[in-house]
């Protein structure tokens, strides 16, 4: 059967039209594919568990660590209040010039009261650079020892805290009845300043680097704690 030109028009015409949809079908799919295909990838945030915090530290077991840590220090010629065989002795690594050393003076001399003959008390200077009257005030301290006047010298200095300079030493110096000459000669020689030093650099290898620094048979102290702290480790030592 021979089909009429127009039969074959009408066929050849819907052939193109089918490869013409397939064609466009194709190439939507192909850029819908690439769309899809070149989208970012969506990360999903994994969650990493976080290492618990550690406990706070247990105080009871921080108090035996510090009786634990205990230390000797050479007195060497700086005098000692008290008796040197008490069976309290109280050490400070101490500067004139800081507050903090002023308010641990206090603690001290209040514990001295309170334990009369069984305690003993020694100060030793730590003299911070950026104080500028630290120095010449240990040494002051220092030279007044040398006539028997320590530790009325270190009392008043730190009562006259806020007034420390050459007046204040001179003006000590009289009111504790020294002879001038000898105390200005002393606290300028090398020898006073060469036993500061010595102070400062034990107290670097006892690992005191601030001030004050305490020891109480020679159980350290870093800091101005109040009395009840040191009170506690008297008790603990079964010194109380």
């Amino acid at each position: 059967m021979q089909m009429s030109k127009e039969t074959q028009k009408i066929l050849i015409i819907g052939l193109i039209a089918i490869v013409a949809l397939n064609l466009l079908d194709k190439e939507f799919n192909g850029k819908n594919g690439g769309i899809v295909a070149n989208q970012p990838t969506q990360v999903i945030p994994q969650v990493v568990p976080q290492p618990a915090a550690p406990p706070p530290p247990n105080p009871e077991e921080e108090f035996k660590k510090q009786l634990a840590d205990k230390v000797n220090v050479d007195l060497g010629s700086t005098p000692v209040l008290g008796d040197r065989n008490a069976k309290i002795m109280i050490i400070v690594f101490s500067d004139y010039q800081c507050p903090f050393s002023k308010r641990g003076a206090e603690t001290t001399m209040a514990l001295v009261q309170k334990y009369g003959r069984n305690i003993s008390y020694v100060y030793k200077n730590l003299p911070l650079g950026f104080h500028d009257q630290a120095m010449p005030s240990a040494k002051a301290a220092t030279a007044a020892g040398k006539q028997g006047k320590y530790y009325e010298f270190h009392d008043k200095l730190f009562e006259n805290q806020d007034k420390l300079g050459e007046p204040l030493y001179t003006q000590i110096a009289k009111d504790l009845g020294l002879d001038i000459n000898k105390f200005n000669t002393d606290r300028n020689s090398p020898e006073v300043e060469a036993l500061v030093k010595a102070d400062a650099a034990q107290a670097g290898t006892l690992g005191f680097n601030g001030t004050p620094g305490f020891t109480l048979n020679g159980v350290k102290i870093l800091g101005a704690y109040p009395i009840d702290h040191f009170e506690k480790i008297i008790t603990a030592l079964g010194l109380g």
